[in-house]
């Protein structure tokens, strides 16, 4: 049992020196850029853009300030485990974020279902104003929730956690319903509202044929395919954090089910390693992998981060874009 143990000390080790540095790094480039293409003028004016554009930022940090440490406490002092006033913050400031990153995912997947909706009354919640309220009203209320879990936080045998039974309950029970069942299903429910509602608006469209018809016939085909786009990256990004966050909320359930069970030191260092899996390694990919389901899932991105990126080129170097209206206008200038 020793030798086992202390190999999972070995992987956890290679896992956070090779496997989280490795998707800091990719997760941060693609945050980045995914905050950069949000942060361009014709994003701005869309609701959903903005939800996603704060939900980037907040992955941002998630991934920083939980990942970062780790990583440093490999050949540093882990300040964290030392110094109360580091564990608390530093758990404060993570949870926080993460919690403001579920909710705009959330309000982004209600704002796409208030998009395709047929009632006016439900796509007037699609309004660049209601999605600064709801990202400002939302910060400040995870801000503030967020302050009790930091503070029942303690330090005890070079771990930053929650002892006390009852906060470690109330924690328990407070992750389950909000980070772990709330989030996903809400996602899922307006994920199969949305397919159900752009349904009904083809069967509704399609039967025209006339000239005048074939232009809409065109452009809801156009309609189709960012609605294949829009679909797949709902259902990806619900997926994978299903996946990312499940793992976490069945160690949290067995931890309250065997209570103050005393332990060995060998089934410790296993429990030690399953939640270093459940809780650091697999749940922070949800904040690095954004952009590579938009990228993967989303032609109409693609052709955005392409944009972006030429861009980025053309202000390093200097060089002066000329887009392809530009190019129209000019030579029909010409020619008058």
């Amino acid at each position: 049992m020793g030798s086992s143990t202390s190999y999972l000390s070995v992987v956890q080790q290679l896992l956070t020196r090779y496997g989280m540095s490795t998707y800091v790094t990719l997760g941060n480039i693609g945050n980045l850029l995914t905050i950069g293409i949000f942060c361009q003028p014709d994003q701005r004016r869309n609701p959903c853009s903005i939800y996603l554009l704060f939900m980037t930022i907040c992955n941002l940090i998630c991934l920083d300030v939980g990942i970062i440490p780790i990583i440093y406490s490999l050949d540093h002092p882990d300040i964290t485990t030392e110094i109360v006033v580091a564990c608390r913050l530093q758990f404060y400031i993570r949870h926080a974020f993460f919690q403001m990153m579920r909710t705009y995912k959330v309000l982004a997947c209600i704002d796409r279902y208030a998009l395709c909706s047929i009632e006016i009354r439900i796509r007037s919640f699609s309004r660049r104003k209601i999605a600064i309220r709801l990202i400002i009203i939302c910060g400040l209320f995870w801000l503030l929730l967020c302050i009790f879990f930091g503070l029942v936080r303690t330090i005890e045998n070079g771990s930053c956690n929650i002892f006390n039974p009852v906060d470690l309950m109330i924690y328990t029970i407070y992750y389950l319903i909000f980070p772990g069942i709330v989030p996903p299903l809400l996602m899922l429910i307006f994920t199969l509202l949305v397919m159900k509602t752009l349904k009904q608006m083809r069967s509704r469209v399609q039967p025209t044929t006339t000239r005048e018809n074939g232009e809409k016939n065109q452009s809801i085909g156009i309609l189709r395919k960012r609605d294949r786009d829009l679909i797949k990256m709902v259902f990806v990004e619900v997926l994978v954090y299903v996946i990312t966050t499940l793992p976490f909320s069945i160690y949290l359930i067995y931890k309250l089910i065997i209570g103050n069970i005393t332990e060995s030191k060998q089934r410790q260092q296993i429990e030690s390693f399953i939640n270093y899996i459940a809780q650091s390694f697999i749940m922070y990919l949800n904040t690095a992998l954004p952009f590579y389901i938009y990228i993967a899932t989303s032609s109409s991105f693609r052709r955005q981060c392409k944009q972006f990126i030429i861009q980025i080129y053309a202000f390093i170097t200097g060089k002066q874009i000329r887009r392809q209206g530009e190019e129209v206008t000019r030579t029909a200038t010409a020619r008058t």
